[in-house]
C-alpha cells in the first residue's frame, strides 16, 4: 500500500481525536467494592444525623431480588411510606432502583424480604452446568443512597439492624462517595451490559458466564479491561473504546488499499470517526464493536489477497487469505453475525474462480474439478483452524467446570435461540435501518438509556447513524449498485458500450464491486431472520457506507466540485456529530433542546 509518513501522521491524529472524544466520561472509575447480601427477611434503619427533607432513596443492587418497604419516623415508631421490587427484571444486574419518599425525617427504616433469584446461565434447561443452583431467596446490595429535595446526596451516618446483628450491614453505607445521585450511565450498567459486562465479570471470577447466547471472545476481551481497571463502568467499557479506535487505522488502510490515494484513506477513516453508531457502540460494554473490528481486519486481508489474485493469478501468496480467515474466526468467536460479510467475500472469490474456469478448454466435468484447484483445499484447512480457534475460546468455560460435550450441545441451543421468533415492541425491521425512520413505527433509532436529571435536564444514550454518513452513503451505495449491475450486464452481453469500469482489473471496478457485494451480504441476510432485530445490527454495514462516499470523493477529488462535495460532507459529518452529541453520549442536556433541534421525526422522540 506504500504507506508514507503522511499516512502515518494522518492515522495517528485521527485516532487520537476519536479516542479522546470516546474515552471522555465513558464511565466512572469509582465503584463500590463491598456489598451486603442476605437470604432472610431483614429489618434495619439508617441515620441521616439530623432531620432532612428526603426526596428519594436509591438502592444500588448488584444481583438477586427482594421486596423492600420503607418507613420514616424514629426507632420503635415508624410510619409506612411505600415499597418496591429491587430487581423487577430477572436479568437486571448492577443497576439503581429508587423509591420516592418525600418526607422530612432523620431516620428511615427498611424491611427487606429476599425473593427467589435464578443465578443459572442461559440455556441451563437444555445444557446443565455443574455450578447450577436451584432458585432461592437472595439479594445483594452494594450501597444505599439518599437524595434531598434539591437533588443532592444526603450522607448516611450509620445503619442499625433491628432483627439482626449482621456486622456486614455496614457495607450498605460504607462507600457513600462511590454513589452518583441522581445516577446516570456513568455509574451503572445500562441496556445489554447487564448481560455482556456481567458475563465478563463472571469470567474474571472464574465462573461459567451468565450470558451464553453468543460465543465467549467479546466477553473475554471485556474481562481484560475489568482485570486492569476493576469491576467499574470504565473497566468494562474501555476495551470497546480501544478497539473502536483501532478501527480508524483499519478504515484508513482499507481506503488506501481500495483507492490507492491519501484522500481515499483519509475520507474512509474520517467518516468512520464521526459516525454516531461507531461512537455510541464503542462506549457500551457489549461486544458488537469487537465483531466489526475483526470483520474489518478480515476484509482488509481478503482485499489484499483478492487484488493480488486479479493482478497476478492464483499462484500468489495465500498468507493474506489465511489471515482473513483467522480474523473471520475471531469475529465469529464473538458473534455469529460476522459470517454474513464472510459469505460476501467467499462469493467474490468464487465469482473470480468461475470467471477463470469458464475460459478453460475441456469438458464440463474438467471445469467443475478446476474450481477446487489450488488454493481451495488450503482454504478448507484455514477454515478448520478458524473452527479450532472458536472452540479454544471456550477454554475458560471448561476450566469453570463445563465439559467439551456440554460446549457442543450449547451450540445447538444458541442456534435455536437465534433462529427463534423472539419479539420486541422496540425492534425495527432491516429495511428501516439506513433511513433511521419508518412510517408510523417505533424502534428506529434504538434507545439505550435515559436518566432524568434536575432542572428539565436529561441524560440519554440513543444509537443511530450520522445522517450525513448514512443518508449520503446509502444513496451512493444505490448508485454504485446500478453501476455495478450495468457493468455486469454489459460484461455478460459482451457489449461494453462505455467504459464505466476500470481497466486495471480486467474490466471490473474492484472497489465498487467489493463495496456493494460486502454491504449487501452484511445487511440483506436479516431479511430471513425471524427474531427481533435492531438498528445496531446494521453496524457491520457502516464501514461500507463510509467507503461508498469515499469512492466518489476519491474519484472527483481533483476537480473543483469534487473538493466542494468532499469538504461539505466532512463539515456536515462533524456538524451533525456536534449537534447530536448529547443524545449519543449521555451528556446532560435540556429536554427542550432535544425536542426543538433533534426530534426530526415523530419516532425520534424516544430520545427522551
Amino acid at each position: 500500500m506504500k504507506i508514507t509518513k503522511k499516512d502515518i501522521i494522518t492515522i495517528v491524529l485521527i485516532s487520537i481525536v476519536f479516542f479522546g472524544i470516546a474515552a471522555w466520561n465513558v464511565g466512572s472509575t469509582a465503584y463500590s467494592v463491598s456489598s451486603w447480601q442476605s437470604t432472610q427477611q431483614t429489618s434495619f434503619y439508617v441515620n441521616l444525623g439530623s432531620s432532612q427533607q428526603v426526596q428519594n432513596v436509591y438502592f444500588w443492587v448488584r444481583s438477586g431480588n427482594a421486596s423492600v418497604s420503607a418507613s420514616s419516623g424514629v426507632p420503635g415508631n415508624w410510619s409506612y411510606i411505600g415499597q418496591l421490587a429491587l430487581q423487577p427484571r430477572g436479568t437486571d444486574y448492577s443497576v439503581y432502583q429508587n423509591l420516592a419518599l418525600n418526607v422530612n425525617t432523620q431516620y428511615i427504616e427498611f424491611n427487606v424480604q429476599p425473593t427467589d433469584y435464578d443465578s443459572r446461565p442461559n440455556f441451563y434447561w437444555s445444557v446443565p452446568n455443574p455450578s447450577d443452583q436451584t432458585p432461592s431467596p437472595f439479594i445483594q446490595i452494594a450501597e444505599i443512597g439518599v437524595e434531598s429535595q434539591s437533588n443532592q446526596q444526603i450522607p448516611i451516618l450509620s445503619v442499625t439492624g433491628e432483627n439482626t446483628t449482621d456486622p456486614t450491614l455496614t457495607n450498605l453505607v460504607n462507600e457513600q462517595s462511590s454513589l452518583q445521585i441522581p445516577p446516570d450511565y456513568m455509574t451503572k450498567m445500562y441496556f445489554d451490559e447487564v448481560y455482556f459486562a456481567r458475563a465478563a465479570e463472571n469470567y474474571v471470577a472464574h465462573q461459567i458466564p451468565s450470558e451464553r447466547t453468543h460465543p465467549p471472545l467479546g466477553k473475554l476481551i471485556e474481562a481484560t479491561g475489568i482485570l486492569a481497571f476493576g469491576e467499574t463502568p470504565f473497566g468494562w467499557r474501555i476495551m470497546g473504546v480501544l478497539f473502536a479506535t483501532l478501527m480508524i487505522p483499519l478504515m484508513y488502510l482499507l481506503g488506501k488499499k481500495l483507492f490507492g490515494t491519501w484522500i481515499g484513506g483519509f475520507s474512509a477513516a474520517f467518516l468512520m470517526t464521526f459516525d454516531f453508531m461507531h461512537f455510541t457502540m464503542a462506549r457500551i460494554g457489549t461486544v458488537d464493536t469487537y465483531v466489526v473490528f475483526f470483520s474489518l481486519l478480515s476484509q482488509l486481508f481478503f482485499l489484499i489477497y483478492f487484488m493480488n489474485v486479479v493482478k497476478k493469478g492464483w499462484k500468489t501468496s495465500v498468507l493474506p487469505l489465511f489471515l482473513a480467515v483467522i480474523f473471520f474466526g475471531l469475529g465469529f468467536s464473538t458473534k455469529w453475525f460476522t459470517i454474513f460479510g464472510a459469505l460476501g467475500m467467499l462469493a467474490l472469490l468464487l465469482a473470480l474462480r468461475l470467471k477463470d474456469v469458464s475460459k478453460l478448454k475441456g469438458s464440463l466435468g474438467d471445469k467443475y474439478l478446476a474450481i477446487f484447484n489450488y488454493p481451495a483445499v488450503l482454504l478448507l484447512g484455514f477454515i478448520g483452524i478458524a473452527v479450532l480457534i472458536y472452540f479454544l475460546t471456550y477454554i475458560p468455560d471448561m476450566l469453570a467446570g463445563d465439559s467439551f460435550p456440554t460446549i457442543l450441545n450449547l451450540q445447538s441451543s444458541m442456534f435455536s435461540f437465534h433462529a427463534g421468533t423472539v419479539t420486541d415492541s422496540s425492534s425495527s425491521p432491516w429495511w428501516s435501518w439506513p433511513f433511521m425512520v419508518r412510517p408510523g413505527g417505533v424502534g428506529v433509532p434504538r434507545w439505550f438509556d435515559v436518566s432524568y436529571m434536575p432542572n428539565n435536564m436529561v441524560s440519554t444514550i440513543t444509537v443511530l447513524g450520522n445522517p450525513v454518513v448514512w443518508w449520503v452513503g446509502f444513496t451512493l451505495i444505490l448508485l454504485l449498485t446500478v453501476l455495478v449491475a450495468e457493468s455486469l450486464w454489459q460484461h455478460i452481453s459482451g457489449s461494453l458500450l462505455r467504459k464505466r469500469i476500470s481497466s486495471k482489473a480486467k474490466n471490473w471496478d474492484l472497489p465498487a464491486v467489493f463495496i456493494v457485494v460486502i454491504l449487501f451480504f452484511s445487511w440483506l441476510p436479516y431479511v430471513i431472520i425471524s427474531r427481533a432485530t435492531y438498528i445496531y445490527h446494521f453496524y457491520l454495514s457502516v464501514p461500507l457506507l463510509c467507503l461508498a462516499i469515499t469512492y466518489f470523493i476519491n474519484k472527483y477529488w481533483n476537480t473543483r466540485y469534487g473538493k466542494i462535495f468532499a469538504i461539505a460532507v466532512f463539515a456536515g459529518a462533524v456538524a451533525m456529530f456536534a449537534l447530536f452529541y448529547p443524545v449519543i453520549s449521555g451528556a446532560p442536556v435540556s429536554s427542550t433542546f432535544i425536542h426543538k433541534y433533534l426530534q426530526w421525526f415523530p419516532n425520534w422522540g424516544d430520545f427522551v
